[in-house]
């Protein structure tokens, strides 16, 4: 399977397959685009109970379904106050996302330009982008996502579950950057910090936050 594709159609999703997460599903509901998040959320229920998918996630996935289907449109929770704005990774207990026994599979890095439509995305590693990600463009790893060029397209580490990865960029113009199922959209970005360098992770709490990627203070030198 290649790690670099055109953005097509898939179905009943309106994404490709690998990108239809639940992050997708909940921008889609911020959005006001309800089929689509209804049709993310079905496929996330059919390949997860095909797959023997945890049961949290799927009764989460059925109770937004559900609510979903019953209120014909989408309430947005209110941000979290102070600076940064992010959106919350939803509560409840979650599974370790699994990781192989065996040594970590090479990172994926991209040396060309990520275009719109295109989707990358690293299967079970890290991915480095060492060129510009355009608007339109979509980048999802399982594990880091460290992007050395602008990033103006959207990018979700930890696409399978993990919370403990961040993405790094060196000047965040996203439309939407994510760990998990946390995100952050390109207005909350805090003025400060767009165009800057930064890291995105997840706290404790599961709140996706955009932090400046601050070099170490050197040390002072012997006299």
């Amino acid at each position: 399977m290649p790690d670099v594709r055109e953005e097509a159609g898939a179905g009943d999703v309106p994404c490709p397959p690998m990108f239809a997460t639940e992050t997708m599903a909940e921008l889609s509901a911020r959005q006001g685009r309800t089929g689509d998040a209804l049709a993310i959320y079905r496929h996330l229920l059919r390949t997860g109970e095909s797959e023997g998918e945890g049961g949290d996630r799927l009764v989460r996935w059925k109770a937004r379904l559900a609510e979903l289907e019953g209120s014909g449109h989408v309430s947005v929770p209110a941000a979290p106050a102070g600076p940064p704005v992010a959106r919350a990774a939803p509560p409840g207990p979650r599974a370790p996302a699994p990781r192989a026994a065996a040594a970590p599979a090479r990172t994926l890095v991209i040396r060309e330009p990520v275009r719109s439509g295109q989707v990358v995305y690293a299967d079970g590693r890290d991915l480095i982008v060492l060129a510009p990600v355009h608007p339109g463009a979509q980048l999802l790893a399982d594990g880091h996502i460290h992007v050395y060029a602008p990033l103006k397209g959207r990018a979700v580490a930890g696409a399978q579950g993990a919370r403990d990865v961040e993405v790094f960029c060196l000047a965040l113009e996203a439309e939407l950057v994510g760990v998990d199922t946390g995100y952050v959209v390109a207005e909350d970005v805090p003025a400060p910090l767009w165009g800057a360098a930064v890291r995105v992770f997840l706290t404790p709490e599961g709140i996706c936050t955009v932090a400046p990627l601050l070099a170490g203070k050197p040390s002072a030198r012997p006299r």
